[in-house]
């Protein structure tokens, strides 16, 4: 079965109103795609993103570990624009204060884990009616900390590859459905239109990685949304990861 961007006309951005959502509602936006962005705790963010685009877009509050906030959320989707046959999950708990893994708090880790726990409830709620549509892409944004580890970080990194791995059960899962399931993974990425304000220690972890790259700069959040419109478009790539680390070695 071959599908392309224009069958898949209704897209959920779940964390919409961060760095890379923003760039991945724009993006799809300009494609065509009728664009829900999901917000947390910023409507007004989320309200001007779409006053700036053209066509019929949405947006949908809510706390997406509860279950009942998000189903609301997929509902009002549905009812407005119409089934959701493209998923994007940009969606993660915050960082909280890097610490080792013998050293971190379990409560900090539930919450990351929460995460994984709401990608998969996101997943089962849109599924059903791609496969009635016959046709679907789940993206997952994920990250180089999943399987390039830097101190102080464990917990948001297993948390990615958790939520990396159910993407590639989908993938296997839900393919003979017509329905796509890939992984964008950015290492740091940097918004050359806003200052970059490091840490002394950020920034020689910035520099480190620079060295590491193949090419002279960071992926911007424009990168990362041009990655996930090639997954998008593509109907023959499904259970992959796309690195957009700048040619950064990435093993794992």
């Amino acid at each position: 079965m071959t599908t392309t961007i224009e069958d898949a006309s209704v897209a959920l951005v779940a964390g919409g109103t961060g760095p890379l959502g923003r760039a991945v509602v724009a993006t799809l936006a300009g494609r065509g795609l009728r664009v829900a962005v999901h917000y947390r705790s910023r409507p007004e963010t989320a309200q001007e993103l779409i006053a700036g685009l053209p066509g019929e877009h949405l947006v949908v509050g809510a706390d997406l570990t509860s279950p009942g906030e998000l189903a609301d959320a997929v509902d009002t989707v549905e009812h407005h624009l119409g089934p959701v046959s493209v998923l994007v999950n940009a969606a993660h708990p915050g960082l909280s204060s890097p610490a080792a893994v013998a050293d971190g708090d379990p409560a900090a880790l539930a919450a990351q884990l929460a995460g994984v726990s709401a990608h998969a409830a996101l997943c089962a709620r849109v599924v059903p009616a791609m496969r009635a549509l016959g046709r679907g892409r789940i993206i997952y944004l994920s990250g180089a900390l999943m399987s390039r580890p830097a101190t102080g970080f464990g917990f948001y990194g297993a948390a990615k590859a958790a939520a990396t791995t159910l993407t590639k059960y989908l993938a296997l899962e839900e393919g003979r459905a017509g329905i796509t399931a890939n992984i964008v993974a950015p290492g740091r990425v940097v918004d050359p239109s806003v200052p970059d304000e490091l840490t002394p220690q950020q920034a020689a972890l910035s520099d480190r990685l620079l060295e590491r790259m193949a090419l002279p700069r960071f992926p911007s959040p424009a990168d990362v949304a041009d990655g996930v419109l090639t997954l998008v478009d593509s109907p023959a790539i499904t259970g992959q990861v796309l690195w957009l680390t700048g040619g950064e070695p990435i093993h794992g």
